[in-house]
């Protein structure tokens, strides 16, 4: 093995405390015969004569990468690209979460390992605001607004917002730690919200690296195993890495992957492995009306990854006015929306059409500008095809995506609560009009691409291991 420095160096102690311990290196040690109901279904994928849980494959360099990320489309996506490029350098590669998550992770034609029971993460979080307005009479506007919230209302708030996560990992654990000790993963991977998986790394003795999904919050920091001292940890989740032997560290990860231009991360991310965004928008087929080249100038309107057209405010749905200050423009607009969404719309204007369940990777090469939520995937995606943008941060979380992008100069924000059309006018005029925003998109662009290919990251992360 080779002596490395940095993340490296932390990796290579890893491996070293794994054997130390006495864990099982690699798959020397394992099991040599089923003894739990997930081990004997485990053997069953695999034809007779393959010993799945002792073969050692160290010598060629074979690993098994166990994938973790929070168990949503816009945190599962952003880890796709490497993922397949993990199998393309040929790893083993599963993806583990709960039942919610199989579909889109077939979808993105990799393995998934069902853990857990269901759990609705992010309706238990979006449902703080009522909780809280119920409890103190105070709580966030439409679009998230918090300034006007006491201290106290907050701090409740915030509570509300952060137990999920641990309820999250509590429905998990058990599952998942079963899978990790029959099939011995090398290394996981997760996104540093997802707080189940330093167990899981924990257990299987293997390293852990943190892949984020785009400029980093100043939250973040202060999740459990991303930098939070352990002593501060919430009791029920300490008490769930006791109870499988884990002992909570302030950080779990060796190193993190950043996707995206470094000029677009605002934070000091931990053992930084620089890399290349890569789209993954979803799977699907493209519309002949997309493969034909614009008459006119297109642009590509889109409101999140997830059926949301409930959130509207007291002026309604933002999609709506963008929509209306769009059709004013001799332009194309590609309204791109969730099945679920298409009816809430409406007639649309003559030059509007809506396209269901477009992955945006398939329309935005065409595109003269785009104008969306300021959500990581969508406003990378449009990044990576040197595309001008208007934000418009339908809430507080989504307003560090769209200060990052107006700082570049590939991006103008307007407010959302409510939207002024008129704003929405100028700002579209301006992208369309002008060479500024294009230029410092393609700036973004030729930043982007000059990062270290997800095929480098895994070579990277293997001299590591």
């Amino acid at each position: 093995m080779k002596v490395m420095n940095g993340p490296a160096a932390s990796v290579q102690s890893a491996m070293r405390s794994r054997c130390e311990q006495g864990l099982p290196s690699r798959r020397t040690g394992g099991f040599s015969s089923a003894s739990s109901p997930l081990q004997k279904h485990l053997m069953m994928w695999y034809p007779a004569g393959i010993d799945f849980f002792n073969a050692d494959d160290k010598w060629s360099g074979h690993m098994r990468v166990l994938f973790l990320p929070a168990p949503v489309p816009s945190h599962l996506f952003p880890m796709v690209q490497l993922a397949w490029a993990f199998r393309a350098a040929g790893h083993e590669v599963y993806v583990a979460g709960p039942p919610s998550t199989v579909a889109d992770v077939a979808g993105a034609g990799l393995t998934a390992v069902p853990v857990g029971t269901p759990y609705d993460l992010m309706g238990s979080i979006a449902a703080a605001g009522d909780i809280v307005r119920r409890e103190t009479g105070e709580g966030p506007s439409p679009s998230g607004d918090i300034s006007q919230m006491s201290p106290e209302s907050f701090r409740r708030f915030a509570e509300l917002r952060f137990s999920p996560h641990v309820t999250m990992a509590e429905t998990m654990a058990e599952d998942l730690v079963a899978f990790v000790r029959a099939w011995k993963p090398d290394l996981v991977v997760t996104d540093p919200i997802t707080m189940v998986a330093p167990l899981a790394a924990g257990v299987a003795g293997a390293p852990l690296v943190h892949h984020l999904w785009g400029p980093q919050p100043p939250t973040l920091s202060q999740f459990p195993g991303y930098g939070r001292d352990p002593a501060t940890w919430p009791a029920d989740l300490a008490g769930l890495f006791e109870r499988f032997g884990v002992t909570p560290r302030a950080q779990h990860g060796v190193a993190t992957v950043d996707p995206g231009p470094a000029s677009l991360q605002p934070a000091e991310v931990p053992n930084r492995i620089p890399a290349r965004y890569q789209p993954f928008n979803g799977s699907g087929s493209v519309p002949q009306a997309i493969l034909a080249a614009p008459e006119k100038p297109r642009v590509c309107l889109s409101w999140v990854t997830a059926n949301t057209m409930t959130d509207a405010g007291p002026g309604g749905h933002p999609l709506r006015t963008l929509i209306e200050a769009l059709s004013g423009f001799d332009v194309e607009t590609v309204v791109a929306v969730r099945s679920g969404d298409r009816d809430r719309l409406g007639t649309l204007p003559a030059n509007v059409r809506a396209i269901v369940d477009l992955p945006l990777s398939f329309v935005m090469p065409t595109c003269s500008a785009a104008v969306n939520h300021g959500g990581t995937g969508t406003a990378l995606t449009a990044v990576y095809y040197g595309v001008p943008q208007l934000v418009v941060p339908y809430n507080p979380g989504l307003g560090l995506n769209a200060g990052v992008l107006a700082k570049s100069g590939a991006a103008i924000t307007v407010a959302a609560d409510p939207v002024d059309p008129a704003e929405v006018t100028a700002a579209i005029e301006q992208l369309l009009s002008g060479t500024d925003h294009r230029k410092a998109a393609e700036d973004l662009r030729a930043e982007n691409l000059a990062l270290p290919a997800l095929d480098d990251v895994v070579t990277t992360i293997e001299e590591m291991v």
